[in-house]
């Protein structure tokens, strides 16, 4: 039997298929590409999801203040401006590891707060320039670079 990926959900409008047959030729990077491409479509469904139960706008507002991000009207999204310094790394990290920003966050039970710790903490390290998942368009771009060195 061949070795293959297969991934295939629809939930709502919501259709994501990916697949690929993997053989002696497959590269490694190729698996991981497809790979990351199907965690990079769950992973927004999954907070999207969340989102429905927890109330993730109340807790990107805690990590805009964390932060200090600011609203950047031309392109309709939260930034910093300019480079992030180890010291403002730091600080955010801190506030969003303090007691004072668990005492923020608006849900009930322990399991429901943790959910709610884990977009928070993923919101803070996007916007301080923090990558956490492979992005899969930059395994595609390694790819191809390495396609025209051989």
């Amino acid at each position: 039997m061949t070795d293959r990926i297969l991934f295939d959900a629809k939930i709502g409008n919501w259709v994501c298929i990916k697949k690929g047959i993997i053989d002696q030729d497959t590269e490694a990077m190729e698996v991981a590409r497809l790979l990351a491409s199907i965690h990079d479509s769950m992973d927004r469904k999954i907070w999207e999801f969340v989102g429905k139960e927890i109330n993730t706008e109340e807790l990107d507002k805690i990590a805009y203040e964390i932060t200090g991000a600011t609203y950047n009207e031309k392109k309709k999204s939260w930034e910093l401006k300019g480079r992030k310094t180890e010291q403002q790394i730091a600080s955010a990290l801190a506030k969003l590891n303090s007691p004072a920003t668990t005492r923020k966050i608006n849900v009930k039970g322990k399991q429901a707060l943790e959910i709610a710790k884990a977009y928070l903490t993923r919101k803070v390290l996007t916007l301080l320039g923090f990558r956490i998942e492979l992005d899969p368009k930059i395994v595609e771009k390694y790819i191809e670079e390495k396609s025209k060195l051989a």
